[in-house]
């Protein structure tokens, strides 16, 4: 897919320096396992650890082999991709997912993304579109193949429409407040401006974050700026 069907982006956690970067693959299809193993060993800071063919024996490995990356797959038996990742990265954080699957449903990379993920590759791209993420993954990045990563964008879009339209929820004083709060007022000028309380402001504040389903200043004010009811 090269430059086009991929988005790095920077990451806190860092992993773990050493000379090769260890890989754990888990998938029910041992030819994917041996197609997915040819191609990591065309590159010599990575290493193949071991291979499991059903979710918990791969859940299983990955707590006693404790590789930096786990390349699996969702739908296996026994234990799924999705709940597998869960209990990865449950045990341990710094251990990175990267899922390689032929399902793009928003559900599941919403899950994924949720438990920790680093990369979403679909196996309709070539076996270079996972080596692209194992690298961006190695250097503590993020890879989402091109279909994850427009169904990420709708979801941001759906989320922001369904903000916009939730705004008739709020009753004339939220709404004074909402406008006040994205406009950067603080508590404590809001409460000096509607001769109300901070205390009274703070109850306000959480009713219309909840009422808007948002949880930042900031994705309030997009609503506001969206609406033209602050400037930028």
């Amino acid at each position: 897919m090269g430059g086009k069907g991929e988005e790095h982006m920077r990451e806190s956690t860092e992993m773990p320096v050493s000379e090769k970067v260890r890989v754990l693959i888990v998938d029910d299809h041992q030819v994917v396992v041996e197609g997915i193993k040819a191609a990591i060993d065309e590159f010599p800071e990575f290493k193949v650890v071991g291979s499991a063919n059903d979710g918990l024996e791969g859940m299983e490995m990955a707590k006693s082999l404790n590789p930096d990356i786990v390349v699996m797959d969702i739908s296996m038996p026994n234990m799924s991709g999705l709940q597998a990742a869960k209990e990865i990265k449950r045990f341990n954080k710094k251990i990175r997912v990267v899922i390689f699957t032929m399902h793009s449903d928003r559900e599941y990379v919403l899950t994924l993304m949720k438990a920790g993920i680093s990369a979403y590759v679909l196996k309709e791209n070539p076996l270079s579109d996972l080596i692209l993420a194992l690298k961006a993954v190695k250097q503590n990045n993020t890879y989402w193949s091109l279909p994850v990563k427009e169904s990420l964008l709708e979801h941001l879009e759906d989320l922001e429409k369904e903000g916009m339209n939730s705004l008739e929820k709020l009753s004339r004083r939220e709404f004074e407040v909402f406008k006040l709060l994205a406009d950067g007022k603080t508590v404590k000028e809001i409460a000096d401006k509607l001769f109300i309380s901070p205390k009274t402001v703070e109850s306000h504040k959480y009713n219309i974050m909840e009422k808007l389903n948002v949880q930042t200043l900031a994705e309030m004010t997009k609503i506001a700026l969206r609406k033209g009811l602050i400037k930028a």
